[in-house]
């Protein structure tokens, strides 16, 4: 019996590497169990809503997104409960469409199988009611997550350069209307107000994508020690901030099941620093990692995971990138090495001010940071990264749709690129049929068509 003084985390393990809806569905079902039953949150006739963690379009085998068949097991399982209604919702991260996320990483194709329904929380689309939090401030609220009566929280168990994992809390700034979240967050006193909101509509019950379910502040903590992140030098803001509200206590934790000890795992932590990267990142004063560092530099490691940094240094050179109050005494040199971009409004007059670097403003630079980056490199330079990033969509979208899909999604999934290839080939056929029926004209003039390539040829040399 779970102590009622203490978090209750569940922890139910497997070893085995192939996925399937019905080995992950046993292995949250036995977590589940271990905390009473998924009756225990749901009641017959209940609307249920499920906020994983789709921030960008990479999958859950990329170690960045929740996986679909963990939000397949928990719609299933609220399902047999009784649940009237489930409902998946996400806000994705900066400029991503939500549902358009939900499509590539393979969520709503596991929705539609499994009888949800999908809605994307950040959109203007979406209506929101006006919540005051503790402290006094109003914020605007989803009604689709306000109106639930089971509200289940499934992050991704993953570390962080700003936190030492993302959990819990952090995929709580996914229930935001997104352009507010754009003009409220970036620096650290943002912490408290999305541990406000988390405070003001808690969720009932927490299923992290590392097969760990959990109740109350448990989960972000288990995650850390799961990943072995305890030490790590980046401090917990977030955990700690919920303390500080009353969400509970990082000692109060009880497990059932398996013993975290039992099933940890060394993970890679967060980079610290900007040595890392191929470039030269000057980070100075008046800035923070909440703000513009954080959001520049994970639009830079976006770059670099994509592999699109690397085909721009070939192209362009070495950028530098400047980010706040701070000096380059090797200004000139770097601007012969290749593209100089500045960030933010603290940057020092002599350099956000100089024609030969391009200079994104604001304090902080959030949203602006790709694209700052992508009108700072050059569009050109730009293109082909782009063009791998729509790719690299298209693939996953259709490898998550033919994986997780009903035989309809999978039928349509197969039918568009052969469309495509319809389309080309069809085009083909008809600038052959064109060729043919010009040449056959041409016959019937008196014209032969090698008679006609002489005169093209002197033409295009005269």
């Amino acid at each position: 019996m779970a102590n009622k003084n203490l978090a209750t985390v569940a922890i139910a393990q497997t070893n085995e590497k192939h996925r399937s809806q019905e080995r992950v569905y046993g292995v949250v079902k036995e977590a589940l169990d271990l905390l009473g039953g998924i009756e225990e949150f749901v009641r017959p006739g209940n609307t249920v809503l499920l906020k994983p963690n789709l921030t960008v379009f990479y999958g859950a085998e990329e170690g960045c997104t929740t996986d679909p068949l963990v939000v397949g097991a928990l719609i299933r399982l609220a399902k047999e409960a009784g649940a009237s209604r489930v409902i998946v919702g996400e806000s994705s991260g900066e400029f991503f469409d939500s549902i358009e996320c939900m499509e590539i990483t393979g969520v709503a194709a596991v929705a539609e199988k499994e009888g949800a329904e999908t809605v994307d929380l950040g959109s203007d689309s979406t209506p929101n009611r006006d919540v005051r939090l503790a402290s006094g401030e109003v914020v605007p609220r989803p009604v689709p997550l306000l109106d639930a009566d089971v509200v289940i929280n499934v992050p991704k168990a993953k570390t962080h350069h700003y936190e030492p994992v993302s959990g819990a809390l952090k995929n709580w700034m996914g229930t935001c209307n997104q352009r507010w979240r754009w003009r409220h967050h970036g620096n650290d006193d943002s912490i408290g107000r999305f541990v406000a909101i988390m405070a003001s509509d808690k969720p009932d019950l927490h299923v992290v994508d590392a097969l760990i379910a959990g109740e109350g502040d448990g989960p972000d903590i288990s995650i850390s020690r799961l990943l072995r992140q305890e030490e790590s030098k980046i401090s917990f803001k977030y955990a700690e901030e919920g303390e500080r509200q009353g969400l509970g206590t990082r000692s109060a934790i009880e497990y059932v099941g398996k013993q975290i000890e039992d099933v940890r795992i060394n993970a890679w932590s967060g980079h610290e620093g900007f040595d890392y990267l191929p470039i030269n990142f000057l980070v100075g004063e008046n800035v923070s990692l909440a703000g513009t560092i954080g959001h520049v530099k994970s639009a830079v490691d976006s770059m670099l995971r994509r592999s699109d940094l690397n085909n721009l240094i070939w192209l362009k050179g070495t950028p530098t990138i400047m980010i706040g109050d701070v000096e380059d005494p090797n200004f000139e040199e770097h601007l012969t090495e290749g593209p100089y971009l500045v960030f933010d409004d603290s940057a020092k007059p002599k350099y956000k001010n100089d024609p030969r670097v391009s200079f994104i403003g604001g304090h902080p630079v959030l949203r602006e940071a790709m694209t700052g980056l992508i009108k700072g490199f050059g569009a050109d330079a730009n293109i082909g990264g782009q063009a791998i990033m729509q790719w690299q969509q298209f693939q996953r979208w259709g490898q998550h749709n033919v994986q997780y899909g009903t035989p309809a999604r999978k039928a349509i999934t197969i039918a568009k690129p052969l469309a495509a290839i319809g389309l080309v080939a069809a085009g083909i056929f008809g600038i052959a049929a064109l060729v043919s029926r010009i040449s056959k004209r041409n016959e019937i003039e008196g014209e032969t068509p090698e008679n006609n390539q002489p005169q093209i040829a002197q033409r295009s040399d005269s």
